[in-house]
Formats: C-alpha cells, structure tokens, sequence
C-alpha cells in the first residue's frame, strides 16, 4: 500500500519537521577514502564554478514548491571534500567560487522571506585553516555558516592534523556527525579514546548509514542497531538522536522526525535532484517501490511494518531513516527495535 506524500505529512502531523534542508552535492572528488563511501574520489564533475552556478535554478524550484510552514532553510553544501588543500591555491581558490554560490543562494532566500542558513559539511584534515577561518569570519558578518565535521570510527585513520582542525574551528563547529555502520558500532563496544573526548566537547549526531551495493556488508543488523541503543543509554546519553529522545519519552515530550526527509532535495553533481537516494541506487536493493524524488511511501512502510502510530513512544520518538531501513539486503528481527529499546530502558525501571 503506498500514501501521496500530502496524506503521509497529516498522517505523522506534527512530528512533520519545520526545517527544510537542501543537501547541494557539489562534487564528489576527495582527498581520502572512507570505507563506507561510494563517491567516485577522483571525479572532476561539477567543480566549476559554471556548473556550481548552475544549480541555482533547481535550488529555486525547491524553494518554491516547499510547504508554506517552512521559514528555515539549511543548505548543506557537500563533497567530495570541500576544502582540500588541492583546490585552494594561488592559482584558484575555490573558496571564491563558494561565495558567489552562497551569495546568489541568499538572494534567492532573501526574495521569499526565508531565512538562509549554510552548512559546510568536511573531513577536517586541511593545512590551510588560517585562511579558511579567515574566510569564515568575512562569510558569517552576511550570513549565518557553520561546519559539520565528520568523523570516522572505521576506515579513515584520525590524524594529528584533524585534532588540531577541530579545536582551530571548534567555534564554527555546530556538531560531529558520524555514520552508524556495523564496524562503527564494533568500535564503540571495544572503546575509542578521540570519540570519547568529541562526545565531551562537541555535540554528536548519529547517522543512519545508507549503502551502496558494494558497501552492504557494513550496514547493520537490527540486534547490531539495538546493541547500539543499549550503548547510548549507559555510556552516551548525549548522543543525537536517540540520547535527546530518552529523555523525551521520560515526559512525553513531542519529538519531530530526526531521520527522514521531507522537505529536502539532494541536488547531486550532475543536477539530477533527488529527494534523499543517488541515481547508483537501485530499486531493487530496496524493500518496496523506489521513488527517487519522494520517500513518504518508505516512511509510511516503516510506520505500518512497525505499528507506530498505536505505539505508546510514538509522540517522542525519532523514528528510524525509513530509506535505510528499507535496504532489503539487511539481516530484520522481529518487532521494532526503537520500541524493544525503550520498553527495556522504561518498563524494566518501573
């Protein structure tokens, strides 16, 4: 059974979030190799500034369509790694060509009375921090801009230089983002020191991993994903989503959806637009039909599979990411897992 996007949004009410997000892929060329990214590293498409510009007009149509109730929009501008060392020089800085972007991005917010917000999303191992800070400092006097900076629990060695990047930007940091894969949550069980010391310092958001066909072996199990939970409850109650959400199923709190994404594009390099899935996806790899420009009916499988409006958490909880969840390829228990976990933090207290 699938729902039009519309009866999905009054089905979940007001657990609807009120921020709209464009996630604006401008390249996928990088300087390292996380083992559970699919980027094509070596890429050169969409690194001019033509073709950065050119996205522009899809941006604009998102805008215009977005539900009336938004008043916020993140543009999460990512890569690729955006400021590798190899694309700030004296020959090009690129960081030239990401102000005239954002400038033009803000025009379009400010002609619809939308608050405009920037997100640059990067790795952290830069030597140029000096001048990138520089620019930051002149970025911010005109508009609001912050770093999400990812961090690796598995595949990616943690170097010196990205230590050092985090303090250096620590001001400009809104939060770390880390991937939940199956290796990821190996390592938290066994333990690791730089996590532990981000967790103290910086907000941390947990994010569902979605695979590519080559990387499924990394995605977790639902036993996996629930001994995740377990060890947010006793060592890291501060972690987004699910730390914030315990506490609001305590009270009942209202808690909006973290995971899914309604009002969100993913603009990718080549300008195809998307609503979460990149165009190497395929529908078969998916529980359900794949519909690349709305994933409601993913959510709207997830809330049936799973029983969720009759569930006594629903009000609080943050959901799962409805198209990870949706990965056919990945090892399911019997019973929701977000439910198994608070019936054993809650009820087992009673």
């Amino acid at each position: 059974m699938e729902l039009p996007v519309g009866m999905v949004k009054e089905l979940i009410g007001p657990k609807k979030p009120r921020l709209a997000e464009i996630e604006l892929t401008l390249f996928e060329n990088c300087d390292v190799n996380c083992a559970f990214c699919g980027h094509d590293k070596k890429s050169v498409v969409g690194l001019s500034l033509e073709e950065m510009l050119s996205k522009l007009p899809l941006i604009a149509q998102f805008l215009d369509k977005m539900d009336k109730d938004i008043s916020m929009v993140n543009l999460h501008l990512v890569g690729g790694e955006l400021l590798q060392d190899r694309l700030i020089t004296s020959e090009r800085n690129i960081l030239n060509d990401y102000q005239i972007l954002i400038n033009e991005y803000q025009k379009l917010c400010l002609e619809r009375s939308i608050e405009p917000r920037i997100i640059i999303v990067s790795n952290m191992l830069t030597t140029k921090r000096e001048l990138i800070k520089e620019w930051f400092k002149e970025m911010n006097k005109a508009v609001y801009m912050r770093f999400i900076a990812s961090y690796d629990l598995y595949g990616r060695p943690i170097t010196k230089q990205y230590l050092e990047n985090i303090l250096f930007f620590k001001d400009y940091i809104s939060n770390i983002n880390v991937v939940v894969t199956k290796e990821a949550i190996q390592k938290l069980h066994q333990g690791d020191a730089i996590f532990d010391q981000l967790y103290e310092q910086f907000p941390i958001f947990m994010d569902d991993f979605l695979p590519d066909s080559w990387t499924q072996h990394m995605i977790p199990s639902d036993e996996e994903y629930l001994s995740y939970l377990h060890l947010i409850a006793s060592k890291y109650p501060k972690l987004m989503p699910f730390g914030e959400a315990m506490a609001k199923v305590k009270t009942s709190q209202l808690n909006e959806i973290q995971f899914t994404t309604f009002n969100k594009c993913n603009i990718l390099p080549n300008n195809m637009v998307t609503n979460y899935l990149w165009d190497r996806h395929n529908p078969e790899n998916f529980v359900g039909k794949v519909n690349y420009e709305d994933n409601s009916n993913m959510l709207f499988q997830f809330l049936e599979s799973n029983q969720c409006l009759v569930c006594e958490y629903y009000v609080s909880c943050p959901l799962r990411c409805p198209v990870s969840w949706s990965w056919k390829d990945r090892e399911r228990s019997s019973g929701c897992v977000n439910k198994r976990f608070f019936d054993s933090i809650f009820k087992l207290q009673v």
